[in-house]
């Protein structure tokens, strides 16, 4: 398996660990052609077949973003391209033939910023735990959710918006095609995201041009507030963003936009962002839209009226995020959370559900709590790896902690390796418990119980009040 053969031609990779540590790892494979000049702003189109073996063993430049104000200066260093239609493949697989459950990680950074080539998110103990572990890479932002009528006008479909998500779709349809070759089984494959990647998972759950491509979903800390903009609306926005560009009154706006550099466009969209108020300073208004095609109303209606792709579920919250204080205090994440519950069952399938609250025990001792993204330490088996827990660190002291970094024990490394154990379980299966050790019982309106992940977990009562009591001091 050094060298593989997928649809586009050959790719050689590297190799790290030994034996039955062994894992291989594909850096930058291209899934969709560069969305460049013509391509801004539609839908992705196929990769071009090369002569060769195409070497994959470096990383492929991030996302066209805006820089992340609240990270250190070192990660925003990393240079921004538009070409960033490109994944990444961690394979422990001895053969083709293994047939292994597929994870695709759909990263978190709020439609944003970030990137799926991550030092966390590739991190190889996960795949270890016998899953192939697929990262993805999307455009975002100014990038990847503008819509303006002549976009609709141009597209077969009306719709424009969204090419963030098209191209997610994209990628699952390359796994489809290529996973096996890799030795992953192309019928199980599990989404998981979190933060802006559980709204992410959303989206693919509720999208009908996502159905059929992937059997398991995992939401951590996001996706239960997923919302559309009617697209009309969005192509309001998109029309704004034209006239602060001094595109509109071109003869030809669009191609006016397209040649454009992509620094000037994200320059004027986030200063036309600061002009605004509440989460737009964030990120502006580019979100979903509901454009009648690949998303055809509501998520939160799409689910309710069980129109969607129901698959087994985890859902996960911090406690931190409901509690507060920190950078994300959000206690409506548990009725949220509830409904997409409800939806998998309605669908016919079963749904988990999770409150993780495992705090490394200097920040606890300072008034810290499980605050947004630090359950990602766990997942990814990256406890011991300071690198992340430096990189956002920003969210841990919103959250009370005063410490730079965190004192790792034994209890971390427990619950890190009971966290991949039921992740990856799920992923072979569509039931998170391990038998003999962890018993996790799926979420019933009647029972509510949920999994509370410490040292041990435990399983308790009352996921849907959670944040209620909490609320109330309880």
């Amino acid at each position: 398996m050094d060298q593989v053969k997928i649809d586009s031609g050959l790719i050689s990779g590297l190799v790290e660990g030994e034996g039955d540590e062994e894992v291989r790892i594909y850096r930058g494979i291209p899934y969709a052609s560069p969305p460049v000049g013509d391509l801004r702003w539609k839908p992705p189109q196929p990769v071009a077949p090369w002569e060769g073996v195409r070497r994959c063993t470096e990383y492929s430049i991030q996302a066209a973003q805006y820089p992340d104000v609240n990270v250190p200066d070192e990660a925003q260093k990393i240079p921004c391209s538009e070409d960033c239609l490109y994944l990444n493949v961690n394979t422990p697989a001895k053969s083709a033939s293994d047939k292994l459950p597929v994870m695709v990680w759909l990263h978190g950074g709020g439609l944003r910023y970030g990137s799926g080539n991550w030092s966390l998110y590739n991190n190889p103990a996960l795949p270890r735990h016998g899953v192939v572990l697929v990262t993805v890479n999307s455009r975002l932002g100014e990038m990847g959710l503008v819509a303006h009528p002549l976009l609709s006008k141009e597209s077969p479909n009306g719709a424009s918006g969204n090419y963030m998500f098209l191209d997610m779709i994209a990628a699952l349809k390359w796994i489809q095609k290529n996973i096996a070759a890799f030795g992953g089984d192309p019928d199980n494959v599990t989404i998981f995201g979190e933060s802006g990647g559980g709204d992410k998972v959303v989206c693919m759950i509720t999208s009908p041009l996502a159905k059929g491509l992937f059997h398991n979903a995992i939401c951590e800390s996001g996706g239960s507030r997923s919302n559309a903009t009617p697209l009309k609306d969005m192509e309001e926005w998109g029309e704004k963003l034209f006239a602060k560009l001094g595109v509109d009154k071109e003869s030809d706006p669009l191609a006016a936009a397209r040649a454009l550099s992509m620094e000037e466009i994200i320059g004027k969209s986030q200063a036309m962002n600061e002009e605004l108020s509440g989460a737009y300073v964030f990120m502006g208004p580019w979100g979903i839209t509901n454009d009648g095609w690949f998303m055809p109303d509501r998520p939160y209606n799409i689910i309710g009226n069980c129109n969607h792709n129901a698959v087994p579920m985890i859902t996960c919250a911090n406690l931190g995020e409901l509690t507060g204080p920190g950078y994300v205090h959000a206690p409506e994440m548990i009725p949220g959370y509830v409904r997409l519950l409800t939806g998998a069952i309605n669908g016919g399938k079963k749904g988990f559900a999770a409150i993780f609250d495992q705090v490394p025990s200097n920040f606890r001792d300072e008034g810290g709590v499980a605050a947004h993204a630090m359950e990602m330490h766990y997942v990814f088996g990256a406890v011991d790896e300071p690198e992340p827990w430096h990189i956002l660190n920003f969210l841990y002291k919103t959250a009370g902690a005063k410490s730079d970094m965190p004192v790792i024990t034994d209890a971390e490394r427990r619950v890190s390796e009971a966290m991949m154990q039921m992740w990856t379980h799920f992923a072979k299966t569509g039931d998170p418990s391990i038998p003999g050790s962890i018993e996790w019982p799926a979420w019933e309106p009647a029972s509510d119980r949920y999994l509370y992940i410490v040292d041990p977990p435990q399983i308790k009562s009352g996921f849907s009040k959670v944040a209620q009591d909490q609320e109330q001091g309880g």
